[in-house]
């Protein structure tokens, strides 16, 4: 009787599951977290130059000193841009890896030509592109002339093609340690590691770039080790860019800020070398370093609508949003690619660049 009732309970448990696995609700997939940018102790937050992705803080000075700056922008949700005068002919500079052009074995980027530019306005810089948040800018020499050289190497593309610039740095500078700040932008991640010529250069690996030193070298204009400072570092799984500018900061104190908002150390990268930057914001949403000076480059955020691939075999890149315009390029199955804007069912994918958006996931 005892194994006829087990019997009996376990044939009634096995009929009743499908019944009360029909009464249970799906659970939904959580979403993702809301990106939030970790402010370091002592700062505040800057609300009118919120962007989506973008994140801005100041710290007050102690006494009479400089006002820290520290930006912080998620790369998942923002392109970086490079902006150079458009009176400027990169193309012209174009080169492929130094072997190729030069004839050279050392490998050393000293092999590339210096690339030149045209003195940019701040203001003018934003005309030509609204969209930009301004945030930095690349380091160069010749303040008093026309055109400016880069002091620090900087890679770039232009009409898809890779340009690169040797800059123009003295042979103590070159001795010293060095870093470099790698920008991909197809995969939304960026990497702050000890220079590296053969990586810097890979138009693979990144589509912007850009050479400093060490952190640990003590380059100065100030009696005191004070001075303009511009640091850039990455976290957050190379996912986060964080920019601290201050007209009057140590090594230490630059350094310092950045850890604090959760960069490690290895991946601290000094843009300026000391006594070249000049920081300041204006104007609601668009804020920038050195808004005093004329510059030759620009780099700043623009924020991404979606990101996405090619779902057909093959798609037509338009120059503008409909089929009545040119072809420029084509893409194929699984590229990825990424939507600035969307107009008439065609998303931007970059500058003069539009593909229908159908073909897109």
């Amino acid at each position: 009787m005892k194994k006829l009732l087990t019997l009996l309970l376990v044939i009634v448990s096995l009929g009743a599951t499908p019944a009360i696995a029909a009464t249970k609700k799906t659970v939904p997939a959580a979403k993702p977290p809301v990106w939030k940018a970790i402010a370091p102790a002592g700062y505040s937050p800057i609300a009118w130059a919120g962007a989506p992705g973008v994140a801005s803080f100041f710290k007050p000075p102690s006494d009479s000193g400089a006002i820290d700056f520290l930006t912080r922008v998620n790369l998942r949700q923002n392109l970086i841009n490079f902006i150079v005068s458009p009176d400027t002919a990169p193309v012209a500079k174009t080169i492929t890896p130094p072997d190729a052009v030069t004839g050279a074995t050392t490998g050393d980027i000293a092999a590339y030509p210096d690339l030149s530019f045209k003195r940019l306005g701040a203001e003018a810089s934003k005309a030509i592109d609204p969209a930009i948040k301004f945030i930095w800018d690349a380091p160069f020499f010749n303040m008093g002339a026309v055109m400016s050289d880069l002091s620090m190497a900087v890679k770039y593309t232009a009409g898809g093609k890779t340009v690169v610039s040797a800059g123009t740095r003295s042979a103590a500078d070159m001795a010293l340690p060095r870093r470099m700040l790698i920008v991909n932008n197809k995969t939304g991640k960026a990497m702050i590691q000890d220079f590296d010529q053969a990586l810097f250069t890979d138009p693979i690996l990144g589509d912007l770039a850009l050479e400093g030193f060490s952190p640990t070298v003590v380059k100065t204009d100030g009696p005191t080790g004070a001075a303009s400072r511009l640091f850039l570092g990455i976290s957050n799984d190379g996912q986060e860019l964080s920019i601290y500018c201050s007209q009057a900061a140590t090594v230490k104190e630059a350094n310092d800020a950045l850890v604090s908002a959760g960069v490690a150390p290895e991946h601290v990268l000094e843009a300026d070398g000391g006594g070249s930057a000049a920081c300041g914001y204006n104007l609601p949403g668009q804020f920038f370093v050195e808004p005093t000076r004329t510059l030759p480059l620009l780099m700043g955020a623009k924020n991404i609508l979606k990101r996405g691939s090619i779902t057909s075999s093959s798609a037509n890149v338009r120059s503008g949003p409909g089929t009545k315009y040119p072809i420029v390029a084509k893409l194929a199955k699984g590229d990825a690619v990424t939507a600035l804007g969307e107009l008439n069912g065609w998303y931007r994918v970059g500058d003069g660049q539009w593909v229908i958006k159908t073909l897109i996931k």
